[in-house]
């Protein structure tokens, strides 16, 4: 583990798209994103504008961009397995920031589109005129399904050597998992279902009562049946309008140990993902106007976008890049390469040692 753990590898980054299939599931079929530490011709190439890789979200939507080189020749090696899995209506490119930070620290990350639940699937659906009130929590149950499921296949996919090109990176024996808002509880619910992770960081997970009744899905996932040692590392938000940190703190408190929990002082739910600050405010928007693709008419929308005080009111984005790349990074590095340093530092007085950055946060 670096110094500072928020700080970027050394290794360049390459990243390639796969597709994966899963006949038990009527040829469900998702695409991929593998991030791999690359070699070293590639230095420099993944910070180099000229270089990045580029990609459309949804059809429609503007042109974004990556640190990674795509196509890039990966580096000669084993490295551990790190599954994420996106939010509700997002992407499997969303926490591109996070991802490829743990590339350049010698992870090979994939990533999933959760099809049926991501931002392509809202504009198709917004676009046709479908009727938002088609799109109910059913859905995303629905999808509940589904996730923990597509984040198998796709262990299965790069552990059993689909990709002749990504099989050698990965060591089978080092799988951590990690997710956001809906993405966090896949990654609890995985390990209810998979025994080969060996770290969780959940980050917002989707939990306990609150505006979207997500008590549903917590409801779906057996803290007490993993069967064995799992250390889960929560990262909450202090004023998440959408998943509420009473719930989180119950999930800890839930938890069999080795567990933690961090909570960024003053911040809002998508303060971990890439561009916090815009799609903050999209979110605002999107629920003040009934155009979010999940409702109830026990939820108001309204009141939420009002809870979700504007960003500027917030904590600066900086410091949810800066916080979950570096405990994401330190945990992933204590347990899947069992780090001592790593392991220390986590240990240690976090608070004190963010604070020291001017970055608000409890640990527990």
């Amino acid at each position: 583990m670096p110094k500072l753990p928020s700080e970027r590898g050394s290794a360049p980054v390459g990243v390639k798209t796969l597709e994966v299939r899963d006949d038990a599931r009527a040829g469900r079929t998702l695409p991929v994103e593998v991030w791999y530490p690359a070699d070293e011709a590639h230095r420099g190439q993944d910070l180099d504008e000229a270089s990045l890789d580029r990609f459309e979200v949804a059809a429609g939507l503007p042109e974004m961009s990556q640190k990674a080189v795509r196509g890039a020749r990966p580096a000669e090696g084993s490295f551990p397995l790190v599954i994420f899995s996106h939010g509700a209506t997002s992407h499997r490119r969303s926490s591109s920031e996070l991802v490829t930070h743990l590339a350049s620290h010698g992870y090979v990350v994939a990533s999933a589109d959760h099809v049926g639940n991501t931002v392509g699937d809202l504009f198709h659906d917004l676009k046709s005129g479908r009727d938002s009130g088609e799109t109910r929590m059913t859905d995303l149950m629905d999808s509940a399904t589904h996730r923990p499921r597509d984040a198998a296949l796709v262990l299965d996919t790069l552990i059993g050597g689909a990709d002749a090109e990504i099989a050698p990176l990965v060591d089978a024996d080092r799988v951590g998992v990690c997710g956001v808002s809906f993405g966090g509880w896949t990654s609890l619910a995985l390990n209810s279902i998979d025994s080969r992770p060996r770290a969780i960081f959940p980050i917002v997970p989707a939990w306990g009562p609150g505006p979207l009744k997500t008590e549903q899905l917590s409801a779906l996932v057996r803290l007490d049946d993993w069967g064995r040692d799992v250390p889960t590392f929560v990262l909450a938000a202090e004023r998440d309008a959408l998943i509420l940190l009473p719930a989180l703190r119950d999930l800890h408190a839930k938890l069999p140990a080795p567990k933690r929990l961090a909570v960024l002082r003053n911040a809002g739910h998508v303060h971990f993902v890439d561009g916090a600050e815009r799609r903050h405010e999209e979110l605002r928007t999107m629920w003040s106007s009934g155009l979010l693709p999940v409702e109830d008419p026990d939820i108001d929308f309204a009141a939420v976008a009002e809870a979700a005080r504007p960003f500027s009111e917030l904590c600066p984005a900086e410091h949810g890049a800066e916080v979950v790349k570096a405990l994401c990074l330190a945990h992933m590095d204590a347990h899947l390469k069992e780090d001592a340093q790593a392991a220390a530092w986590l240990a240690g007085d976090l608070a004190a040692e963010f604070a020291a950055r001017g970055i608000d946060l409890e640990a527990v």
